[in-house]
């Protein structure tokens, strides 16, 4: 097996055997994602997916840096195209109005053979929206592609007791939640850049890898409004220099090297690494030259999003179908939120509240009540498209608390994501579709469960690596 590193999440995967066959998983490829907010970082060299032209496309979840419309758009729709079997058939309605005509869904632990000495397994996780992981295995290589799959307990265990021997683990190293959009915001607050980098170390050497690829993190903010996140970024040198020097040749029993490979890096059993140096330190001189690069562009999105006005009869028709979607014992749950739409001309405030069933528009926002400040252009798309699940990690918002407790503003934005993805009203998880989706992932709740104990007995509800030890 050949791998090599397309882009931010992006990966290509080549057999090498006789009948040479090939697979991308999770390609953004091009251009940006999330209003103009994400871009690769770095972009990939044009020759790398100029010619590209897989047998397979894999995608491990709906997220637009890995399910990137633009990107898949320069496939062939004839490609087969795998995804996860999840209880939501948003993934296959996805694909199809972008005209792909062979979608096939993996169940949950099940293998599907691409040549005769090379497979993909998919490994589905997540309570609430779920994600996956995936193998690719051949005679000689084990390769687990996490990406941004937060898997652990029994169901990480169903993993690596199948694959006893895993060569690569690649996997998220850095945060894509809203929690940096909240007003007053302080990363150690909610977990530091050292939090993350234990966890991406804690899971290597739980998985037992030979070599820890950082992976799926790798992205910088350029919109004008989202540019100071890059602060927050967990850069990949970071968990490097965390784990240990770099080098490239790893005993097998010695415990996961970590090795950073920038687009365009490969590995294959002949040549070994093949690595293309980037200086990721130089985080903030790369983001100002995608900022020249793209200056059309950005002036577009700017113009575009500054001609944008809300429409609130669409909005409100969302709104209702949302409240009605997620029952009352849950409404009474949520906190009343107002969402303060920028115009050109100023704000306006479109009030839910979802104890009363009430959806509004109002003069101003009242004293105590959230506010959740977001552009006009960016809600319409999210109310239009059905993709608030998108919108968190753009971090196209901001987020005013006004005293209320922040799990509240979490568990909204969560219930967005379930109704997006067609998981909401809940009956849908008792179809016959849902439940024998969940028959194969009985690990999950398990999982869950004895990890909510164990940090609440501990009382460590920062620690995850924890959730990662023996």
């Amino acid at each position: 097996m050949k791998f090599t590193i397309l882009s931010h999440a992006g990966m290509l995967a080549e057999s090498g055997g006789r009948e040479d066959v090939s697979i991308v998983i999770d390609p953004w490829l091009v251009g940006s994602c999330y209003w103009r907010s994400w871009f690769n970082f770095p972009e990939p060299d044009r020759r790398l997916i100029r010619d590209l032209n897989p047998d397979y496309i894999y995608l491990t979840h709906l997220h637009w840096d890995h399910f990137h419309g633009p990107s898949l758009r320069r496939f062939d729709p004839q490609t087969p195209v795998l995804v996860p079997q999840i209880p939501s058939p948003r993934m296959v309605q996805d694909l199809a109005d972008l005209g792909f005509t062979d979608i096939r869904e993996i169940p949950h632990g099940q293998r599907v053979q691409l040549a005769p000495d090379f497979h993909v397994h998919s490994f589905q996780f997540g309570p609430f929206t779920t994600d996956s992981a995936v193998v690719l295995q051949d005679s000689g290589t084990t390769l687990l592609n996490a990406n941004d799959c937060k898997i652990f307990g029994a169901s990480l265990r169903q993993i690596t007791r199948r694959f006893p021997r895993i060569d690569f683990v690649l996997r998220s190293h850095s945060s894509a939640n809203p929690w940096p959009c909240v007003e007053g915001y302080d990363m150690d607050d909610f977990r530091s850049k050292e939090a993350y980098v234990r966890d991406f170390a804690a899971f290597a050497r739980a998985v037992g890898a030979r070599y820890a690829i950082p992976f799926a993190s790798n992205h910088c903010f350029v919109h004008q409004e989202t540019r100071q996140f890059n602060d927050t970024a967990v850069l990949p040198n970071l968990v490097a220099a965390y784990m240990s020097p770099p080098t490239l040749e790893a005993e097998p029993d010695a415990g996961p090297n970590c090795v950073v490979m920038a687009p365009g890096s490969s590995w294959c059993p002949e040549a070994g690494f093949q690595l293309r140096e980037f200086d990721y330190s130089r985080q903030a001189d790369y983001v100002e030259s995608l900022t020249q690069r793209y200056s059309g562009r950005l002036a577009t999105q700017y113009r575009r999003e500054a001609a944008a006005k809300g429409h609130f009869p669409r909005f409100e028709q969302w709104a209702n179908d949302f409240l009605s979607a997620i029952g009352w014992p849950m409404r009474r749950l949520l906190p009343t939120i107002v969402f303060a739409v920028t115009e050109a001309a100023g704000e306006r405030y479109w009030l839910i509240d979802p104890v009363a069933r009430r959806v509004s528009e109002q003069s101003d926002a009242a004293a105590g009540q959230i506010v959740i400040t977001v552009p006009a252009l960016v809600i319409n798309d999210c109310v239009r498209k059905r993709m608030f699940s998108v919108w968190t990690p753009s971090k196209r918002l901001r987020i005013r608390l006004s005293g209320t407790p922040l799990w509240k503003v979490g568990l909204f934005l969560q219930l967005l994501d379930l109704y997006d993805n067609q998981e909401l009203p809940l009956w849908r998880f008792f179809k016959w579709r849902s439940l024998s989706i969940w028959r194969r992932r009985w690990r999950e709740p398990i999982s869950i469960t004895g990890a909510l104990i164990g940090l609440k007995v501990t009382r460590r509800v920062r620690d995850v690596a924890s959730l990662y030890a023996d």
